[in-house]
């Protein structure tokens, strides 16, 4: 019969196999969680709206993604649109970049035929020849109306979309066409409104629309227009009251490049990724525990093991040695480019621990008014980044809290006792 005798020496072997088998069986679950969001071999371009035509970064980039200029089949959805001219002028700028003319092709798929076209063999046959397809902008419903069928099934054009998609395609879209990118679609209310009214699932109704988006993308839910409309307030609303953990605001003229599980960020301005995953809203209507990140060119987010890759050239703002000392309330905290200002002005390189912004609206003929308060604040885990020209580009970590507020306007009696 044999013993054992436990002793300090087994402990430790012991403890040693122990802790070698939890980092195997961790990188197991890491690399199955990215070989599940590999097995879509597709690619994402998802433009944050206004995209210009001279913005070589991202045409090139979807090109490449297509196939390259020789290969490349580009299919465009002018569904979104009330007219042609934005697909034309989108074909024009592919051509221009150079993709031969044939091989760029209008799928007339409107608000006036899509009944007839949607679930045509001909329309499928024309979708099932691209390399990759463009979704411009306009009302995102129109989209999402003429892809599903009444019952909420996929139509033949849109299965024929996932298909060239998952053998390897890419799915771009600018505007309405970066809102149906996800899987929960959100549109119409500014920030303040879907703070006051939360959400709705009837679009005659007022407050912050949710709906079923075509669901390319899995990370988490899309806005656009993003840091131009100050639209990070209803994307709060969205992810806190939907129940989704991360949340994507993508600026104008720049766009969120998803391959597999990484996205990066290309363009003139940037991407804002909120961390939901630990918020909450009181029965006070506060939302507390937001983390909030804000990413620009070449940055690099992997949504699967939520790490950041920064631009190689990008350097850590020393602390205490920050440009900026303190900083001023802003009146209009969701005003053009005000929450954007609010994190790299006011936060990454300032010296001060927190940025804070009011928005609000008064009510007619009188001198009181509701509206929220927003303050950002640095925590132990926030880091800011210079770029290559010293200016604060990037932030990691930022806490976020949305309050409710009143606010009542008390005239200065020009000193008059």
């Amino acid at each position: 019969m044999m013993s054992f005798v436990w002793n300090k020496g087994f402990s430790k072997v012991v403890a040693t196999l122990l802790t070698a088998l939890l980092a195997v069986t961790l990188g197991l679950s890491e690399a199955n969680a990215q070989a599940d969001t590999e097995s879509e071999k597709g690619s994402l371009v998802i433009i944050g709206g206004a995209n210009k035509s001279d913005n070589a970064e991202l045409y090139n980039r979807m090109i490449e993604l297509a196939g390259g200029k020789q290969n490349a089949i580009i299919g465009i959805f002018p569904t979104a649109s009330a007219s042609m001219s934005s697909s034309k002028e989108m074909k024009k700028d592919f051509e221009d970049y150079g993709v031969p003319a044939d091989q760029v092709r209008i799928i007339e798929i409107t608000e006036s035929n899509y009944e007839q076209k949607v679930n045509d063999e001909g329309v499928v046959s024309e979708i099932s020849e691209c390399t990759a397809f463009f979704f411009v902008g306009g009302d995102q419903a129109r989209i999402t109306k003429a892809f599903y069928n009444r019952d909420g099934s996929n139509t033949k054009a849109l299965d024929a979309v996932w298909e060239v998609y998952q053998n390897g395609g890419m799915v771009a879209g600018t505007s309405a066409g970066a809102a149906i990118m996800s899987k929960t679609m959100i549109q119409n209310a500014t920030s303040l409104e879907a703070l006051q009214l939360g959400v709705t699932y009837d679009e005659q109704k007022p407050g912050l629309w949710v709906t079923k988006g075509l669901g390319f993308f899995d990370g988490g839910i899309v806005d656009q227009h993003f840091s131009k409309r100050g639209r990070i307030g209803r994307l709060v609303v969205a992810l806190v009251q939907e129940k989704v953990d991360y949340g994507f605001g993508i600026d104008e003229n720049s766009a969120m490049v998803v391959t597999g599980p990484e996205i990066q960020v290309i363009g003139e301005s940037g991407m804002f990724l909120i961390d939901a995953s630990k918020a909450s809203l009181s029965k006070k209507g506060v939302y507390q525990d937001l983390d909030v990140s804000y990413l620009e060119k070449g940055d690099i987010y992997n949504y699967v093991t939520k790490k950041f890759t920064l631009e190689p050239s990008k350097t850590l703002i020393p602390k205490g040695k920050e440009y900026y000392e303190g900083n001023q309330l802003n009146t209009n905290i969701f005003g053009l480019d005000a929450a954007k200002l609010a994190l790299l002005d006011d936060l990454a390189d300032n010296t001060a621990d927190q940025a804070r912004g009011l928005s609000f609206t008064m009510e007619q003929k009188k001198d009181k008014g509701t509206g929220v308060s927003v303050v950002f604040s640095k925590t132990k885990a926030t880091n800011g980044y210079y770029d290559a020209d010293e200016y604060a580009t990037s932030i990691l970590h930022v806490n976020m809290e949305i309050t409710p507020i009143e606010v009542q306007v008390k005239e200065v009696n020009g000193g008059k006792k």
